[in-house]
């Protein structure tokens, strides 16, 4: 690319750089964070892929980085309110503010619905929160934490997350099942 300034020479390796990690994360099988800000990392960079209507089932241990990762995909979105479990309410609607240019036009989600299934005890629960209206939205991303203990509502086609502690306590082992 001779004759392009150097600022936009490194903006465009930096987004050939950001298309092939995109590339890889739709055949990854696990990655390792070394910090929540790569936790976030990762799920800004699965953000990019969403197009509405898809599940998330996030599995791991207490402090394992699940809401670390919902907080990414927050950020991604544009989110300002602050994500935290929904432990005792069993799930938040999250919704996407409107950007006033919208450069994504393919993307069309209006909300992120996170649910925490920790405390719930069986699929009938899911039912009586009203979650089933939101499943297979196009306009909508589920995302379910503690999605062992949903497995019955979880559509074939969920996107199931896993999440491990590293070697270090900083560290996560993170993989993303299609």
């Amino acid at each position: 690319m001779p004759g392009f300034p150097i600022r936009l020479r490194l903006k465009y390796q930096a987004l050939l750089i950001k298309a092939v990690n995109l590339a890889i994360i739709g055949l990854m099988e696990q990655q390792l964070t070394k910090s929540p800000q790569e936790t976030k990392q990762l799920a800004r960079q699965l953000a990019g892929q969403l197009k509405g209507g898809e599940v998330l089932g996030l599995v791991g241990e207490l402090g394992a980085g699940k809401t670390v990762f919902i907080q990414g995909l927050a950020e991604a979105f544009k989110i300002k309110e602050p994500v935290k479990s929904p432990t005792f309410v069993l799930f938040r609607k999250l919704e996407i503010p409107r950007p006033k240019f919208n450069f994504f036009k393919k993307r069309k989600i209006k909300q992120l619905i996170h649910v925490d299934a920790y405390r719930l005890k069986s699929a009938g629960e899911f039912e009586e929160i009203g979650l089933e209206e939101y499943l297979g939205k196009k306009d909508t991303v589920v995302i379910i934490e503690w999605a062992d203990r949903a497995e019955e509502i979880l559509p074939d086609e969920a996107i199931m997350i896993y999440f491990k502690q590293g070697v270090e306590e900083s560290w996560r082992v993170i993989k993303i099942q299609k």
